[in-house]
């Protein structure tokens, strides 16, 4: 397979590509940025929250460990990376509805459940164990336990961690310039899956039915 360079808008929801080294799975458009995030995760598993961390709000993503991790392997590994992040809010609604946490502003971050969940049909399965955003509930609901966080298993289905288990791995999210180029590979004669029409998709595929179509 060669790779082809193209602007990241003309890469279609699901499709793979490749900036700065990294592997990226595109999962919509937002006005002038793209939502990606890493098709596998980071190599390394951490917790969700430092074992001596002074603030009560353990399962809150905003200033945890696994924000800092992430963060930090966009700004120090992939700088080309970070010059292309468009920061943008997160919504830290835990599992109860409860909304302490906010929507903060992030650059690179881990999904939330409801972004798994919308975009899972199109989510590869990564080689470790995930984080999500996402915590159980807060300190102040009735049944408050804050030190339960979301993650998802290897095979895709979810659960719910301790914060302090290092046995998941940071999977980075972040919005994108839609301008800039990014690698694909490419199909038939050097051209990119976002080079043909639906209407191109859909005769190719209608003949390749039609070839292996028998009667008997």
């Amino acid at each position: 397979m060669k790779m082809k360079d193209l602007a990241l808008a003309q890469v279609r929801r699901g499709e793979r590509f490749t900036l700065d080294g990294v592997e990226f799975v595109k999962l919509e458009d937002d006005m002038d940025a793209a939502f990606a995030v890493a098709a596998d995760t980071l190599p390394e598993c951490c917790q969700f929250e430092d074992d001596d961390a002074e603030r009560e709000d353990h399962n809150n993503y905003a200033g945890s460990l696994l924000s800092k991790t992430v963060e930090r392997w966009l700004r120090d590994k992939h700088p080309a990376i970070f010059s292309a992040v468009v920061e943008r809010p997160i919504d830290l609604t835990t599992m109860d509805g409860m909304t302490d946490y906010g929507k903060p502003l992030a650059v690179a971050r881990a999904l939330t459940i409801d972004e798994y969940r919308k975009h899972r049909s199109v989510l590869p399965l990564t080689s470790k164990p995930y984080w999500l955003a996402t915590g159980w509930t807060t300190n102040s609901s009735p049944n408050s336990n804050g030190s339960l966080a979301y993650c998802i298993n290897a095979d895709g289905t979810v659960y719910n961690g301790n914060v302090y288990a290092a046995f998941f791995a940071p999977r980075p999210a972040l919005y994108l310039k839609s301008s800039i180029l990014v690698s694909v590979e490419t199909e038939d004669e050097g051209k990119a899956l976002a080079d043909y029409s639906d209407t191109d998709l859909i005769d190719e595929l209608y003949r390749r039915r039609r070839s292996t179509y028998d009667p008997d």
